[in-house]
């Protein structure tokens, strides 16, 4: 998994969407907004990962880089991002 819609695919095959957003007490609109932007905040990927057994520092950086605009130094941390977690 590289991307935090991954992620969210992932749990969404461990639990329905509506049960994710009752236990970590969110409305059912910060799933569909992360569809529809295509990525999740870095705070909602932190949670989803420590629940699905996952480094959640890795994912709220990932989240981190995925809401930066293109750039060198954004393509840089996330190449080390990716070196790191292979």
């Amino acid at each position: 998994m590289t991307s935090t819609i991954q992620l969210l695919e992932k749990a969404l095959q461990s639990k329905r969407a509506a049960d994710w957003c009752r236990d970590l007490n969110i409305s059912t609109a910060a799933f569909a907004q992360a569809k529809k932007r295509g990525r999740l905040s870095p705070l909602l990927a932190g949670n989803i990962a420590i629940d699905l057994g996952e480094n959640p520092d890795h994912w709220m950086a990932v989240a981190a880089i995925e809401a930066e605009r293109e750039s060198p130094l954004r393509d840089r941390l996330r190449a080390s991002l990716l070196r790191i977690k292979s």
